[in-house]
């Protein structure tokens, strides 16, 4: 009688101890396979934040994302919102870097990831996916005045340039390599591509924060001129902003790009964010993407019609080199300090 009174507390403290390790299992459970697996219920919902080049504002907002969003409740049974932050490419980067709560992001131009990956913001065996392509193009008042066809052109003495800033956007670093490369490539002469270079920029006027921002002041009135993103300008048009788009016969393909931001994205977050990947590079979502003038990477050989020489930045030897080679030594320090920018430029008025 005694030893069974003696043994009761330890077999009290064995189902104590199963009971304890069945409810972290079931916590476990929990926290890895989700609720609505191990007891039926509806997952927490999911709060993803996108950065996005400025340019991509009407693509992801009005066609992308919602499809996206309804697509991943009606398949998952998750609810699922998308907040999103539109900004020069560079300066999403920059800010991302600096603690930026982004869990996914979209580029101009796969440096700005490398800056990510520099920031021990993205893991290194990452891979980014391109989204799609944008030709660079000039935009010019309507009837072409100064009868623009090529980058050489925008040397004329009395034109006025307005430019995407190289500091903070990605297609003002496009326009350069398009203003540089087009001359390089043609010549084969470095010192022909850096003194046509630099005449260009004798006449910018203006310097705009972004891609979008830039066409916005164009529309407004401001300059003879402006380099930007095919997808842009097509975007205006449809708008109904009165211009003109030149399609120089040499010109650089930029390649747009998508990453997840993996220190920012929670373990619950992941699988959504691998989803919306696959959805960009998806055949739905390559078709919205080209409804709004980004042309597709898939067949992306038959993207680029036309007799126009159209290049990219692997052909000028890299953004590294590009970079090292150009970016740096040329325009950020023998062009942007002598840069003669209007403070206050006039503004054309629309039919002039």
């Amino acid at each position: 009688m005694k030893q069974k009174m003696d043994s009761l507390p330890r077999k009290a403290i064995w189902y104590l101890q199963l009971g304890l390790i069945l409810l972290v299992v079931l916590i476990l459970a929990l926290i890895f396979f989700g609720g609505e697996t191990v007891l039926g219920l509806k997952p927490a919902p999911v709060r993803l934040l996108v950065y996005a080049l400025s340019t991509h504002e009407e693509v992801l907002t009005q066609a992308i994302l919602p499809r996206f969003e309804q697509a991943w409740e009606s398949e998952s049974g998750q609810d699922l919102e998308i907040r999103t932050v539109f900004d020069p490419s560079g300066t999403l980067a920059g800010q991302i870097n600096l603690g930026a709560p982004a869990d996914f992001a979209l580029f101009s131009n796969v440096r700005h990831v490398k800056w990510l990956k520099f920031g021990r913001m993205i893991n290194n065996e990452t891979q980014l996916g391109i989204i799609g392509y944008s030709p660079m193009v000039i935009v010019t008042r309507q009837g072409n005045p100064h009868n623009i066809t090529r980058y050489e052109d925008l040397q004329q003495p009395g034109l006025q340039l307005l430019h995407a800033d190289p500091r903070s956007s990605g297609a003002g670093e496009w326009s350069l390599l398009a203003e540089y490369g087009s001359s390089w490539l043609e010549s084969n002469d470095l010192q022909v591509a850096k003194e046509g270079l630099m005449k260009i920029w004798e006449n910018v006027r203006l310097l705009g924060p972004s891609a979008r921002v830039s066409l916005i002041l164009f529309e407004l009135g401001a300059c003879d001129a402006l380099i930007t993103y095919e997808q842009d300008a097509r975007l205006a048009q449809e708008r109904g902003v009165p211009l003109e788009i030149v399609v120089p016969p040499d010109t650089i393909v930029a390649e747009h790009v998508a990453v997840i931001v993996d220190k920012n994205v929670t373990h619950s977050e992941r699988p959504v964010v691998e989803a919306l990947m696959d959805y960009l590079l998806s055949s739905e979502g390559q078709q919205i993407f080209e409804r709004y003038h980004l042309r597709p990477v898939i067949h992306s050989e038959q993207s680029f019609p036309g007799s126009t020489h159209f290049y990219t930045v692997e052909d000028l030897g890299g953004w590294d080199h590009v970079y090292k080679g150009m970016l740096e030594p040329l325009w950020q320090k023998e062009i942007e300090p002598h840069l003669d920018l209007d403070s206050s430029p006039s503004l054309i008025q629309p039919g002039e």
